[in-house]
């Protein structure tokens, strides 16, 4: 018997209808032009047969059961009809003797029946016959016998009764040593499966039915080892070994800047799509989720009148800050502002670090009171690539927008303005960009733009020694104004700022 029980699951993916015919509704398409044709036979001789009253209270009528051809492949009903005689019982139908159908089920004609014509005979069982055939049913699994529930009992029936097998769900927790969750799907006599609903004809031979167990196995869905998850990273469901479902959808979990595409199967590293029909395998299962990074148009809101611009560009990849192109009487353009308060220059990278899903992304452009750095061509004074600072939030107290940063982008400092001297240029004012007597956020501001776009915002040769004022020596860097900034919202109270290390 362990050879029966250990090919349940070839059993279940069995075609069993293809062989004895199928129940429920088809719709199938004929192979060919050929034609079948069905007969109904009665057996017994019609003038020994009394039609009876059906359960709609209409009397059975002989002429339902009428020949008529269709072709291979096709499915069609059985009338319905409640038949009697002196001698037997009316039971229902069979075409190959064994498998049993009454009326208002379906028939599926093989594509490949090669007959011309195919017979469906009345099943009788007599009324006089005194032998009863026993039904029974034995539980075990790999060898070791399980306790069968009192409710599932043995059938005793007359031979040339048309029987249906008890089918009903029995569930075993945590049977032997590996402590398996196991559950019945469909039957099997060591020969034949028996799904659902599937009838027999009755026989001299008895009959013992084994349950065909499925185990439970866990079929586990996860994120994968990835960043800007919103939510649960992985959730586990129990589903039947050999059973079939559809995958999780693309919904399932939430990741800033990506969409889910696939599933990744731990068993046999295939990629399947999110919602798509499969046979689960006979072992824990681990679907890992498949990532596309999203396409984004990025909009930079100018503000104070300005024309907003859009650039496009993919999530974990960088796109180039755009020059606003408009000006403000009065005031200097600092950078653009994202959703995390970082402001970066213009002609800065920007890195896509993606939105959750439903939002877009967009920077604010930063406006301070001041006069806009002077325009110059002057060729540009060459310093060595300093490295980037990152700092916090640094408040302010100002009327301009607070400004906080993280790690600035790499640049060479900006070319100077003016007839270039022979020596060195002394600062005047440490931290003073651009030259008007004070430090303010606006000195902040104009040497981000140095930094940002030094051909059209580059400072004069004494803006750009005054700006050096973070270790003075190292050039001009984002930590200048990071220190400019830091000294106008008294944080540090003078300049230079050292910072070792």
């Amino acid at each position: 018997m362990n050879r029966v029980m250990k090919r349940s699951a070839a059993f279940l993916s069995a075609a069993v209808m293809s062989v004895c015919g199928a129940f429920g509704s088809f719709t199938a398409v004929a192979a060919d032009s050929k034609e079948i044709e069905v007969v109904f036979d009665f057996v017994l001789d019609k003038s020994a047969i009394e039609p009876d009253y059906r359960k709609d209270g209409k009397l059975s009528d002989f002429n339902d059961f009428a020949s008529f051809k269709t072709a291979p492949g096709e499915s069609f009903f059985i009338p319905t009809g409640i038949f009697d005689s002196d001698t037997h019982g009316f039971s229902g139908w069979t075409v190959d003797g064994f498998y049993g159908y009454t009326g208002g089920e379906t028939y599926r004609i093989p594509e490949d029946y090669a007959e011309d014509q195919i017979v469906v005979k009345a099943v009788w069982y007599d009324y006089k016959e005194p032998r009863l055939v026993e039904m029974t049913y034995k539980l075990e699994y790999d060898g070791m016998e399980i306790e069968k529930p009192e409710w599932l009992k043995s059938a005793k029936q007359i031979p040339g009764m048309i029987f249906e097998p008890n089918y009903t769900t029995i569930k075993v927790d945590n049977f032997g040593p590996d402590g398996l969750n196991l559950t019945s799907s469909g039957l099997t006599d060591g020969e034949r499966v028996y799904k659902f609903g599937t009838k027999i004809v009755v026989t001299e031979n008895p009959i013992t039915f084994y349950p065909i167990w499925l185990k439970e196995i866990d079929v586990t869905y996860t994120t994968g080892d990835v960043d800007r998850i919103n939510g649960n990273t992985s959730v586990t469901f129990q589903r039947l070994e050999t059973g079939r479902d559809e995958l999780a959808a693309n919904d399932r979990f939430s990741r800033s800047g990506f969409n889910l595409v696939g599933w990744t199967s731990s068993v046999d590293g295939e990629v399947y799509k999110p919602g798509q029909t499969v046979t689960f395998p006979s072992e824990d299962v681990t679907y890992t989720a498949v990532w596309e990074a999203k396409n984004y148009t990025v909009l930079f809101k100018t503000g104070n009148g300005g024309e907003n611009k859009k650039v496009a560009g993919v999530t974990d990849t960088t796109i180039i800050c755009p020059d606003p192109e408009y000006t403000v009487e009065g005031k200097t353009f600092a950078g653009w502002k994202d959703s995390e308060g970082v402001i970066y220059p213009v002609g800065s990278e920007y890195l896509i670090k993606g939105a959750i899903p439903g939002s877009g992304i967009s920077l604010t452009g930063v406006w301070t009171d001041g006069t806009e750095p002077p325009v110059t061509t002057e060729p540009a004074v060459t310093t060595t690539t300093a490295p980037a600072v990152t700092t916090t939030t640094v408040p302010t107290t100002t009327s301009a927008e607070p400004v906080s940063t993280t790690t600035a982008p790499v640049t060479t400092a900006p070319p100077v303005t003016g007839e270039q001297p022979t020596t060195p240029v002394k600062p005047t004012t440490l931290g003073d960009a651009n030259c008007d007597g004070i430090v303010t956020m606006a000195d902040a501001a104009a040497i981000y733009q140095a930094l940002g776009n030094p051909d059209k915002y580059g400072l004069s040769a004494q803006g750009a020694a005054n700006a050096d004022c973070s270790n003075p020596g190292n050039g001009i860097t984002a930590a200048d104004a990071i220190a400019v900034q830091k000294l106008s919202a008294n944080i540090i109270e003078k300049l230079p700022e050292i910072i070792e290390g």
